[in-house]
């Protein structure tokens, strides 16, 4: 075996026991005599010592020693943990972390020793945070999905061999039940592919906990975090890349979001804030929603921050709603906050959070109530890979339109086409819709309009609302797998598929197309 595939393994498996020695350690501040957590807190420092020693890590090797050492005297009575001592020992779990994640980070292990000799000596710097999210270069397979895999695939075979025959023999109608055999096993095999990339949130979710703890802690607030549905799984594609934008969601909530321990006694709340998170299933999609029961927005300042910025007039400002306001929260480089902390000043603000969320398909739904709190919804697709499909006509050139994103097909009369304001729109069910006209949208004039006696609208729903896109027509619903584009093409579209004639059509995402 290489030694890239040795040091695969190492950190995937050195990770996972990190990950052990954190969630079980803030458990043990809870409850700082308990056996149980004591030993596993002990078991995975030996086990990551080991295998960092096999690998040649000496700092890592030493680093997991002594806190080996600080559990056995915690064990044998000789020394207890205090909270010096236990932000300690995670700000040397951190460097752990970071040391297995990097083998090229380097160090000096002194003063992380001398903290854990001394905890309560506050000279001893904190580590750096790092700005890339530690991602293991693996997967955890269950040994049913690979065996459901290895069945399907000896299935494929046998099939593939008995159509063979059967062409040789000029069957056709023993082709036909064959080749509906092999359908059967490949649409099989593609969700069980698509079952092995799936994760659950608690990967993501579990470092969570830990984040609240030592951000509350910096900013001296009391905070209680829920976690609820995090045993629902995800693309790990999709997973990865909301990492990030979780994890400023959440320091938002503690930093701006809660009001102080004394604020909230002098307006009557717990002096504890709480934050919740919840994963729910919801169709295709995942929600994840993000509640806390601070003080809300401040859609007044939003605006004032908006006009300095020059993205609005006053006189747009005093006649923008509450949600159009919250909108403006998407707008680059645009923070509301007084003073930029060493919490959330990161120069990561929800623009950014906005654009990793949609570049995965997804979409942000922000709701706000003064005094009361926030609430933030991520809805995700499941897998990135195959989603389902609605091929559309354009000028002759055939799109795809994701599933998830319609909401109902309409023939209209052109002349039930209004505008309104310089906007097109159309009523369905006394609702004022706007209209898209994707002929005019994607620049394609290279052939006529048909002369149709209806017009066909696709109805899309974008942050809630529905918009109509306006094709020259549809074909049907089918299951597309997608490619994605390189990052030098248009901004309308991001991905593309194959169609089952062999040519290649884009994939229209509504959030792209629509501002």
């Amino acid at each position: 075996m290489s030694d890239n595939n040795y040091r695969e393994m190492y950190v995937s498996e050195a990770l996972e026991h990190v990950e052990i020695i954190n969630q079980t350690l803030l458990k043990l501040e809870e409850r700082p005599g308990d056996r149980e957590h004591l030993d596993q807190i002990f078991r995975s420092a030996h086990t990551i010592k080991g295998m960092a020693s096999t690998m040649g890590y000496d700092d890592t090797r030493e680093l997991c020693k002594n806190i080996e050492n600080i559990f056995d005297n915690i064990r044998n009575g000789s020394e207890k943990l205090t909270p010096p001592l236990a932000s300690a020992l995670f700000s040397c779990v951190d460097l752990i972390q970071r040391m297995i994640s990097d083998d090229t980070f380097k160090v000096e292990l002194d003063p992380y020793l001398k903290r854990l000799e001394n905890p309560e000596d506050a000279d001893v710097p904190e580590l750096e945070e790092s700005t890339s999210t530690t991602k293991s270069p693996t997967i955890r397979v269950k040994m049913t999905d690979l065996d459901s895999l290895v069945n399907l695939v000896g299935e494929l075979v046998i099939s593939k061999m008995r159509l063979e025959r059967t062409i040789e023999i000029g069957d056709k109608e023993e082709a036909k039940y064959v080749m509906m055999e092999v359908d059967r096993l490949i649409t099989d095999l593609q969700y069980q592919s698509m079952q092995v990339r799936l994760v659950p949130l608690n990967q993501v979710f579990s470092r969570f906990t830990r984040l609240i703890r030592d951000t509350s802690q910096k900013l001296n607030k009391k905070t209680h975090l829920e976690i609820n549905g995090s045993g629902i799984e995800l693309d790990r594609t999709v997973l990865d890349s909301i990492v990030d934008p979780l994890l400023h969601i959440l320091r938002n909530s503690v930093d701006h979001g809660l009001e102080t321990t004394e604020e909230r006694i002098r307006l009557g709340k717990p002096e504890t804030g709480q934050i919740k998170i919840t994963a729910m299933r919801k169709g295709e999609n995942i929600q994840i929603i993000v509640k806390d029961d601070g003080k809300g927005i401040d859609l007044d300042r939003i605006k004032i921050k908006a006009i300095e910025k020059g993205l609005i007039t006053e006189e747009k400002a005093l006649k923008m709603t509450d949600e159009e306001t919250i909108g403006l929260l998407g707008s680059p480089g645009l923070s509301t906050a007084k003073e930029v902390t060493d919490v959330s000043g990161r120069g990561v603000g929800m623009d950014v959070v906005l654009t990793q969320v949609v570049s995965v398909g997804g979409n942000v739904k922000i709701t706000t109530e003064k005094g009361k709190g926030t609430i933030i919804t991520l809805s995700l697709p499941l897998s990135l890979s195959i989603i389902g499909g609605l091929i559309i006509v354009v000028a002759g050139q055939k799109f795809v339109l994701p599933l998830s994103t319609i909401m109902t097909t309409i023939q209209i009369s052109e002349n039930e086409i209004h505008s309104v304001h310089g906007i097109e729109v159309i009523r369905l069910r006394d609702q004022l819709i706007p209209v898209i006209r994707l002929r005019e949208m994607l620049q394609i004039t290279d052939s006529e309009p048909p002369h149709a006696s209806s017009t066909t609208v696709v109805i899309v729903e974008k942050d809630e609302k529905n918009y109509g896109l306006v094709v020259d027509a549809f074909e049907r619903n089918q299951e597309i797998v997608i490619k994605k584009l390189g990052k030098n093409n248009s901004e309308l579209f991001s991905n593309a598929t194959i169609l089952p004639d062999g040519k290649v059509a884009l994939v229209l995402d509504p959030s792209l197309l629509i501002h």
